[in-house]
Parts: C-alpha cells; structure tokens; sequence
C-alpha cells in the first residue's frame, strides 16, 4: 500500500493491491481483494473480491464497531 491511515482494521487473507491509499477509521473485511491503485475514504468498510466500499463506520463508533452483520450481507 502507498499510505495505511491510523485506526485501520485489516482482516485475515486480505490482498492489497499496489499504490492503494486506506485512509482513517477504515474496516476491511477477511478475505477482501483490494485492486491497485484504489482510494478508500474515511469511515468505510471494504469487501469483496475485488475490493468495493458496502458500508460506513459511524464516526465515534470504530471502538464498538461490530463487523459480523455486515459480513453477512457480502457475497
């Protein structure tokens, strides 16, 4: 990755693609594929193979974020 920002959560069996830049507050979900070269802005969730944005992290809510539900609804 080009830059991790702080407070990231990265899942097991992820792949991060070349240059991608994560910025703060970000979950990505096991087993996410990220391509090269993606943006992820502040505050998402991120799954999928490739790596798409499902979902938003509620500001002030990264420390009882629970990612299980929305884990679910990603095939």
């Amino acid at each position: 990755a080009a830059l991790i920002g702080n407070r990231v959560h990265i899942g097991a069996g992820c792949v991060i693609g070349k240059f991608v830049i994560i910025k703060d507050y970000v979950q990505i979900l096991e087993g996410t594929v990220v391509p090269a070269n993606m943006v992820i802005p502040s505050f998402s969730i991120v799954a999928g193979r490739p790596g798409r944005v499902v979902g938003e992290v509620p500001e002030g809510g990264q420390e009882n974020f629970d990612c299980r539900e929305i884990y679910k609804t990603v095939s």
